[in-house]
């Protein structure tokens, strides 16, 4: 993935079973159901079923003052962009300048409603958390307490429901980053010769 995000790029990614969104095409109704319990993750998944495109009456009060800014935005809200944006650079530093939120942001444009609402669940997972931990939502925590919770989040067992939203974020953000061109210069790239990415960037 380059930085000029080239939309020639997205089918590819979108159909590949093991692209950035792969894990999130997996079933997984019970963890889904599970994670829906929250007012966080009720508000993100109701925000993917209704599209942003298709509910610009809905959004949120912040989201309706930014419209020049939100229209470069094909699936996210700014609010839901804006969390994945601070999720992505606090899991894997330089995320924001390879472009990695609205990477995604494009890629999910053209995914299907099931993708689409899995990755807003996790999303939801972790608005909960913020608000349950601090009183409010995740973009709005300082580096304290984003960092607590994410070690405290990624200490959990496999099994747990939140490490599972952790680490398939973390799957997400990671891939998209190791194959931007940023992310590929920092393993060597010089524009002919790429090396795989770290194995332990995705796991």
């Amino acid at each position: 993935m380059s930085n000029d995000l080239r939309d020639e790029h997205l089918p590819a990614s979108a159909e590949s079973a093991d692209g950035p969104l792969g894990h999130f095409r997996i079933a997984r109704r019970a963890v889904l159901q599970s994670l829906a319990t929250g007012v966080g993750a009720a508000v993100f998944a109701s925000r993917a079923a209704a599209h942003v495109h298709q509910a610009a009456a809905a959004m949120p009060a912040e989201a309706v003052t930014n419209t020049t800014a939100d229209s470069a935005l094909q699936f996210f809200d700014r609010h839901g962009f804006d969390t994945l944006a601070t999720l992505s650079e606090q899991i894997v530093p330089g995320s924001r300048a390879a472009q990695v939120p609205e990477f995604l942001d494009r890629l999910l444009a053209v995914e299907s409603t099931d993708t689409q609402k899995n990755f807003m669940q996790t999303l939801g997972a972790f608005e909960r958390e913020g608000r349950e931990a601090h009183g409010k939502p995740w973009k709005l925590l300082n580096a304290e307490q984003a960092t607590a919770l994410l070690t405290k989040i990624s200490g959990q067992p496999e099994s747990d429901t939140m490490r599972q939203s952790f680490d398939d974020l973390k799957k997400a953000v990671a891939k998209t980053y190791w194959e931007s061109e940023i992310g590929m210069k920092e393993l060597g790239w010089n524009g002919s010769v790429a090396f795989a990415p770290p194995s332990s960037a995705c796991t």
